[in-house]
């Protein structure tokens, strides 16, 4: 599997950079992991023909995770006018809040599925299942497994301990750190570089990649704290960069 970065920024992006938003590939399978702001442009740049596009998973439904769904869809519905797309594209995700889950249907150019916690689905013999999180609105992490190999990306979370069971066997973990510990209080629903790193050690992982960076703090501030907890391949995720998996 390979794993492109094309936005990791919340909740809001740093100049020319987009919010949440990845890519999942392999041979045959192309899936968008989130949607957030200036994602879409960012996608186009490596998959100009949406028909390669098998699905999409929104973790949740904050805008800095799904904003860009909302001009993705006039993309679809364009290019279905015009004779270049003939299906609409299978969307994964929760159905709360409600008004944002009905919102985002237009036209019909996806099909939606709603995911809960457990959720497992198979998308061209990728195995996909789903774990609730601790978020202020209904949010998911998400594992893909295909040929023995293992991926999880967090979603949005604050500390909770079934993360580590859900990540444990991870070749490769995608999780979000926006926050260094020492500014972390009980109303930041999100995790510090020293949690992530302590969920990741708890996992037995051995490779993870923080993201869902705060556009103003020093990534190289995160990478340290984590460094101080997680001894093993820690990368701070790049806009545009792929990892093998």
């Amino acid at each position: 599997m390979k794993l492109t970065v094309l936005g990791c920024y919340g909740p809001y992006p740093k100049a020319g950079g987009a919010c949440s938003g990845y890519l999942i590939e392999d041979e045959n399978t192309k899936i968008l992991i989130d949607c957030g702001n200036g994602v879409l442009s960012k996608l186009l740049t490596i998959c100009n023909d949406l028909n390669k596009l098998d699905a999409i998973i929104l973790s949740h439904l904050h805008p800095d995770h799904m904003s860009d769904l909302m001009v993705l869809r006039y993309a679809i519905y364009i290019k279905q006018m015009l004779g270049r797309m003939e299906r609409s594209i299978p969307l994964y995700l929760p159905a709360n809040p409600q008004e944002d889950y009905e919102r985002i249907q237009y036209n019909g150019v996806f099909t939606r599925n709603i995911i809960h916690d457990a959720t497992e689905i198979n998308i061209n013999n990728m195995r996909i299942t789903f774990r609730k999180t601790n978020h202020p609105i209904e949010c998911y992490a998400m594992a893909f497994e295909k040929n023995g190999k293992k991926f999880v990306y967090s979603g949005d979370t604050k500390y909770f301990d079934g993360l580590i069971d859900f990540i444990r066997g991870s070749n490769l973990f995608l999780c979000e750190a926006n926050i260094l510990h020492k500014d972390l209080t009980d109303n930041v629903p999100h995790l510090s570089a020293k949690q992530a790193s302590e969920i990741a050690l708890n996992a037995n992982v051995k490779r993870m990649i923080l993201t869902h960076f705060l556009p103003d703090i020093n990534t190289l501030d995160i990478a340290n704290e984590a460094k101080e907890v997680f001894p093993y391949i820690l990368e701070m995720a790049e806009e545009g960069k792929c990892y093998f998996i």
